[in-house]
């Protein structure tokens, strides 16, 4: 092979991680397209993007996924050793086509022990690792990338790679690594495969000896390390769905929020663009998943800014996802339902007939999912088993709401459809146009369905959509936001709360122009243009906090509150509230 390149020391890290992410935030017209890997070659031994894979082995079992991107669709995901990677390197990384191995290890009783993020290049003259990122562990960086494929493999080959291994702060003084690599036969597999075995010496720690079995365009399909050998299985690990994870309203005007910085230039931002609402983890890890970069990627909010605690890729753009408890499930063009573990791990997947571009929902150890076949299926949360599935009239391009065990779904044919959680039908009824809507809390909820074609609302009971009440209403709804008294129809201008038993107003608030609204109990949660306010059940205002989120007035702008706490998200920042 040819002499290493010499490695280059990141002797200005803002400078070039800053760079990074300024480019990241000017390129969305290439972000998330998809990179030409090559079929044949060297890039012909990858799978394809979002592929995942699961392995049993001495210790339990790990699940793999792949990602296929461009650094700028890769680095800004973490961790943080692709960025050092980035001063190092010799590749022309706004070019390189790269590939993340993300590999979770998770134990018999299903408790995650560790994850690997692998970052691999993809040349002319083969595949080569670039970042092993463990966790726990630390992170090594290949100076030049370590050859693991290379162009022209066979079975038979012998080849060398050598160079030095940087840390994460890209320290590489007297770390020279040497791998060695014979290609050989495997012993079961079908044609197109080869045994690729590894012994790596880097300066100051003990040899490493692993063989991995490569095909082509399946990636790596079984291999053994020092921990024993792993081969494929479809047995994943024992999964609960969590309990929902709710937020107390009651205490909402106690809440104090920080500011977390995101999408700005500056060392370790992250970027993120949600497709829905992002998700609250119990532990207070916050979700995205992102609609520019195709990761789902789950931040550490207790520091500034939040650190990525992990990332996963669906596979395609992603187009819809919520996070239920402890478990998040995302969609995209892949047509794929995806769901991932608390700590990202790779849970079940599903395949859809079409694409879900609304937010699931869930139905008790259900989540329900609605496509633009108008197909409206039901699977168990913990394992992604479909339980029932139920096709509608016309596409879905409006959430499912789920209240007192139904699941109600409007289609673009102007038909609501009422379903128990069996999913049978219980009743129909011709509503029109319909952008958002609620259901009444009490004894005797109500469906409130303000009109996208004109300016009234009206009322259906939940029992047997008979009609309750029609009234006429000027507000263009934005959000519908549900209150132990009332249900409030937010516009830019005003929020309107009807009676839920008539329809009658019964308060309005137009303290400012508003861009977001949550609420429950007898508070709602407004976002400002520079403020969050909270007023309660009679539409007086009770607290307001000043937040600095970037310009909602131009921009899709999220509120969300589960865990016990509350998120509000915009372009360059996010607001975490928690009671005190």
């Amino acid at each position: 092979m040819p002499n290493p390149r010499p490695p280059r020391r990141p002797s200005a890290p803002a400078v070039w991680v800053g760079a990074v992410v300024a480019v990241l935030l000017l390129a969305t017209a290439t972000l998330g397209q998809p990179v030409a890997f090559p079929a044949s070659g060297a890039g012909g031994w990858l799978p394809a993007d979002g592929t995942r894979q699961r392995f049993a082995g001495p210790d339990g079992t790990v699940a793999t996924e792949w990602a296929l991107d461009r650094a700028i669709g890769l680095v800004g995901s973490g961790p943080p050793a692709f960025s050092t990677w980035l001063g190092l390197t010799s590749l022309d990384w706004q070019t390189a086509a790269l590939a993340r191995r993300s590999t979770v290890t998770t134990a018999a009783s299903g408790q995650v022990t560790g994850r690997t993020d692998t970052m691999f290049s993809v040349a002319g003259d083969g595949v080569r690792t670039e970042v092993e990122a463990p966790v726990p562990g630390t992170a090594r960086i290949f100076v030049p990338g370590r050859l693991d494929v290379p162009e022209g493999l066979a079975i038979g080959r012998t080849w060398s790679s050598e160079g030095v291994v940087a840390l994460q702060d890209g320290d590489t003084t007297g770390r020279a690594y040497r791998a060695d690599y014979t290609a050989e036969r495997p012993a079961r597999v079908a044609a197109g495969c080869v045994v690729v075995a590894m012994r790596l010496q880097v300066t100051g720690e003990p040899d490493e000896e692993n063989r991995r079995t490569w095909c082509r365009g399946e990636g790596i399909v079984g291999y053994t390390d020092a921990a024993g050998t792993w081969q494929p299985t479809d047995v994943a690990p024992p999964v609960t769905a969590p309990p929902g994870a709710g937020f107390d309203w009651s205490s909402a005007d106690r809440l104090s929020f920080s500011s977390r910085a995101v999408n700005q230039p500056g060392i370790g931002i992250a970027y993120v663009s949600p497709v829905t609402p992002p998700g609250v983890l119990p532990d207070g890890t916050l979700v995205f998943t992102n609609g520019v970069v195709g990761d789902v990627i789950a931040l550490d909010a207790a520091t500034d800014p939040p650190p990525a605690a992990w990332r996963a890729r669906p596979g395609g753009h992603n187009t819809a996802a919520a996070t239920f408890g402890g478990i998040t499930v995302a969609a995209g063009t892949a047509r794929r339902l995806v769901a991932y573990g608390p700590s990202g791990q790779w849970l079940w997947q599903q395949r859809l007939d079409d694409l879900a571009v609304v937010a699931p929902a869930r139905l008790d150890d259900l989540v329900v999912v609605a496509t633009l076949d108008g197909a409206v299926t039901a699977y168990d949360l913990a394992t992604g088993t479909q339980r029932w599935r139920r096709t509608v009239a016309a596409e879905v391009r409006v959430a499912p709401v789920v209240a007192d065990g139904r699941v109600l779904v409007v289609d673009q044919s102007g038909q609501l459809t009422c379903l128990d959680a069996s999913g049978a039908e219980q009743w129909t009824s011709d509503v029109g146009r319909i952008a958002y809507f609620g259901v009444s809390a009490g004894d005797a909820p109500v469906v409130v369905l303000p009109s996208s074609d004109g300016p009234h609302v009206q009322g259906l009971s939940l029992v047997d959509g008979s009609r309750v009440w029609r009234v006429r209403e000027s507000v263009t709804t934005h959000d519908v936001i549900v209150l132990d008294s009332a249900v409030v129809l937010r516009d830019y201008d005003e929020a309107a709360a009807l009676d839920p038993a008539t329809g009658a107003r019964r308060w309005t608030w137009r303290g400012a122009r508003t861009y977001a609204g949550i609420g429950g109990g007898d508070r709602m949660l407004l976002l400002t243009a520079d403020r969050l306010v909270l007023v309660d059940g009679n539409g007086r205002e009770v607290r307001g906090w000043p937040v600095s989120i970037g310009d909602v007035t131009g921009s899709t702008a999220y509120l969300t509150a589960a865990g016990g706490r509350v998120l509000g998200y915009g372009p360059t920042g996010i607001v975490v509230g928690v009671a005190g």
